[in-house]
């Protein structure tokens, strides 16, 4: 999703002197794009010379309210590669500890193109685009560790709903497309995928999404926290209109509606959760204010704020059992949003180890 530079700078205030790499919103179904390439089933001239069995498909993982959970961490999760490993090992072939290796992900004349290979290439082609997939990845990863701690589970009928919502909205964009398709027509001849194979994704991200929307609440609602309104002006000449606004008495919204650059705006300047952050002067002051009083202007990045404190919350703390129903309750009032979810995926980076060194030494990358 693309950011505009206000909403940028609302991230800045809350997440300000915490180092991170690119972060992203919790993982979405996939982007749909009608311009995407339109491969289409391999012929038997590209077979390749050996085949092996296609893993089934993965069981439902809110069958009878189960969850998805995180997979079972394997010696290539947690450790380096083995020294020594070959790139180009046959498809079946022993690695030194007796196990089959992984099978090449198919063959150009008559060679086996492994995984290190691809990421090599797209390392060297578009490592922007790399690093992002990397970062979602992550995202997701932590997202079900999370979700598997707090033992989260999703009601089956929520997720056929929430999952319908989705398909609805790839069908409006079919016809936004002018092209006289049926969905899973459109799918096959214009994004060149299985529709089955290709809405099953959709499904598996819209859990996922549901998922790290209530695990991101709950890490939330566990610490003391706090709703305020912001404006956010980017010259003195706008921060002496909102001083003059705020003189006058008028209500804090309207003006952040009237001058705010911030995406808050919209909403009044609503900014709906802060938790304590010391490195963050944003929340720092948001815990330092009365309810109900205003605070600033504030310097910030080459702009003034102000906030006001419309709520304190107390921590509430628990597994699902105890928080679903204020969970639930809390993300119908307000959606999880990007510095929300900043502060959530910087915490979880703590919390659980993630080493990717490995992948960025096969790369090259400088991190």
């Amino acid at each position: 999703m693309k950011r505009s530079f206000p909403r940028a700078l609302g991230a800045l205030l809350l997440a300000s002197g915490c180092a991170s790499g690119s972060v992203h919103s919790p993982p979405a179904p996939p982007a749909f794009d009608p311009g995407a390439a339109r491969a289409q089933a391999t012929s038997a001239a590209t077979t390749p010379p050996t085949t092996t069995a296609e893993k089934p498909a993965a069981p439902d993982p809110v069958a009878a309210g189960a969850r998805e959970s995180a997979p079972a961490p394997s010696a290539a999760d947690s450790a380096p590669a083995a020294a020594g490993a070959t790139q180009g090992a046959p498809a079946g072939a022993a690695t030194k500890t007796g196990e089959p290796a992984d099978p090449p992900l198919g063959w150009i004349a008559g060679q086996p193109l492994e995984a290190e290979e691809l990421l090599l290439e797209w390392g060297d082609v578009s490592s922007r685009e790399l690093y992002l997939v990397v970062d979602k990845l992550v995202a997701v990863r932590l997202v079900l560790a999370e979700a598997g701690r707090l033992g989260i589970k999703l009601a089956p009928e929520a997720v056929d709903t929430r999952f319908a919502a989705e398909r609805d909205k790839l069908e409006d964009e079919v016809t936004k497309s002018g092209k006289k398709l049926a969905l899973d027509e459109f799918i096959e001849k214009e994004l060149g995928f299985e529709p089955k194979r290709y809405l099953e994704r959709v499904r598996r991200a819209t859990i996922r999404q549901m998922l790290a929307e209530r695990a991101v609440r709950a890490a939330s609602l566990a610490a003391e926290s706090a709703a305020v309104r912001l404006i956010v002006v980017p010259s003195e000449e706008q921060a002496e209109k909102v001083r003059a606004a705020l003189a006058e008495g008028r209500d804090f919204g309207d003006v952040a509606r009237e001058f705010s650059v911030d995406d808050s705006k919209k909403d009044g300047g609503l900014v709906p959760f802060v938790v304590q952050q010391e490195r963050s002067p944003f929340a720092r002051i948001a815990f330092q204010t009365p309810v109900g009083q205003v605070a600033g202007p504030q310097p910030v990045s080459d702009h003034q704020f102000w906030i006001k404190v419309e709520e304190r919350r107390a921590p509430v703390e628990g597994d699902w059992s105890v928080v679903e129903s204020q969970v639930e309750a809390s993300l119908a009032r307000y959606p999880v949003d990007d510095a929300e979810f900043v502060h959530w995926k910087l915490d979880m980076e703590k919390r659980y180890p993630i080493d990717l060194g490995p992948l960025w030494s096969l790369i090259g990358a400088a991190r």
